[in-house]
C-alpha cells in the first residue's frame, strides 16, 4: 500500500503494476500519467455526481482540471 503522502502518480503507477501482476511500478509511471491526463475533462455525469440538481456547476469544471493538471505535472518522489 503506497505511502499517502506519495504522489498521485505513483499511486497510480503501484495500482497498474499491481492489476499487471508486478511489483515495478516505476516501469508503469508514464502510463499512470496518460491514464490521469485522460480524466482531465470531467463528463457531465462526473459533475453531476459532485453537485446533483445543481443548474450550474460554477468552477467545479476549472477546479477539476487544475487538479488533474497538477497530478500530471507532479515528479515522483
Amino acid at each position: 500500500m503506497p505511502n499517502p503522502r506519495h504522489a498521485m502518480i505513483e499511486k497510480v503507477a503501484r495500482a497498474i503494476a499491481a492489476s499487471n501482476g508486478r511489483d515495478d511500478w516505476v516501469s508503469f509511471a508514464a502510463t499512470a500519467r496518460a491514464a490521469v491526463a485522460a480524466l482531465r475533462e470531467p463528463t457531465v455525469d462526473m459533475l453531476e455526481a459532485a453537485l446533483p440538481d445543481s443548474p450550474d456547476w460554477g468552477y467545479l469544471p476549472e477546479e477539476w482540471k487544475a487538479m488533474i493538471d497538477h497530478v500530471v505535472d507532479e515528479p515522483i518522489n
